[in-house]
């Protein structure tokens, strides 16, 4: 269950120690919301109802966390965007803006406390920190201005500019930088101790090393130094697998990385050995979806072996569960994370 102590763990895991009790987190959203019943349109409009199916869920699933992230386009809607939104899926865009200077110099920054789903979200956040105190550790959420850019204009539009016009990049990113900053702002206020920092388009799948340590990283970096407090904990997240990548991540400015599936956790963290970074993530989603009950224990016991006497390392899945998977392959999950960490902590101690 829930437990007073779980952000202190944390911090302890990012101070790059052992903790006392191992955090279990897990990417569970869209899980959680079959699991209740709802859809995705009643994501976007439900807020008493959303809420209670995360109250819920930590009780059914003894999370030690709650992800309040409704969808990639929260913030985005009320630049202009026009969005297609049903129940058969998160809200995205029935049209990507235009890419030009002209676009970028009519964005005002939005009023967050009127702003479209915006005040939903923020409400959302503060009700979950109301239900639960610091029993759990809450999440807030922001894209990073390299991602931010792709969600507003589109991927290749970004990409384009990337060679043909960079400096219209760069301007954008400025913006987007300062906008998610007020962004992130607004969630710490409104309850969150953390914030997922979402920049999947900046990986190697999208972007060379070059562009990305040039585009991505600094402005990544300054929207986590503008947000990283003291009490507060930053998670970037890419789902990236490549070594140099991760290294060049694991430089910035947040508290930890989640490391996506595809790669071994034990070459992360001898690539990684000399800068000193706490890790999260890794687990595989797919596995967690099509594996057996035994197949997924065995895979959590196996990274929680291999990762937590080392130190800095807080067990969570590379990516989002998904809706299909069967709930007695996410209980597993939990169960077997605190049964194995339990046993390394103990031996630690014995």
């Amino acid at each position: 269950m829930a437990y007073q102590g779980v952000l202190e763990d944390i911090k302890t895991c990012v101070r790059l120690a052992t903790p006392l009790r191992m955090p279990v987190l897990a990417l569970t959203f869209e899980f959680d919301l079959r699991m209740a019943g709802l859809t995705w349109g009643d994501s976007r409009r439900e807020l008493e109802k959303v809420v209670q199916c995360q109250v819920e869920a930590v009780h059914k699933f003894d999370y030690d966390w709650v992800m309040v992230f409704p969808d990639d386009y929260v913030e985005f809607e009320p630049l202009g965007l026009k969005m297609r939104a049903d129940d058969n899926g998160p809200a995205i865009p029935t049209d990507y803006l235009t890419m030009d200077l002209e676009t970028l110099q009519r964005f005002r920054f939005p009023d967050l406390k009127t702003a479209l789903r915006i005040p939903m979200h923020l409400d959302w956040i503060h009700r979950i920190k109301q239900t639960f105190g610091d029993t759990v550790c809450v999440m807030g959420r922001i894209a990073c201005p390299f991602s931010a850019a792709a969600l507003v204009y589109g991927i290749e539009p970004l990409l384009v500019g990337l060679i043909d016009n960079p400096g219209l990049v760069r301007e954008n990113l400025a913006y987007f930088s300062e906008y998610e900053i007020a962004y992130g702002q607004a969630q710490i206020k409104a309850g969150a101790d953390g914030l997922w920092l979402g920049d999947c388009v900046a990986s190697s799948r999208f972007i060379s090393q070059k562009h990305f340590s040039e585009f991505a990283v600094p402005a990544a970096a300054q929207v986590s130094a503008e947000l990283s407090t003291a009490d507060k904990f930053l998670i970037y997240h890419t789902c990236e697998t490549s070594l140099p990548f991760l290294r060049l991540q694991a430089q910035l400015p947040a508290s930890a990385i989640n490391v996506g599936e595809g790669v071994e956790m034990a070459l992360v963290r001898e690539e990684l050995r000399d800068v000193k970074k706490c890790l999260t993530g890794n687990l595989d989603p797919k596995l967690v979806r099509d594996g057996t009950p035994g197949e997924v224990a065995t895979e959590t016991a196996k990274l929680i072996r291999e990762n937590l006497p080392g130190g800095g390392y807080i067990f969570s899945t590379g990516e989002d569960i998904m809706q299909t998977t069967p709930p007695e392959n996410v209980m597993a999950i939990i169960r077997t994370a605190r049964a194995t960490a339990a046993d390394v902590l103990a031996r630690r101690q014995s």
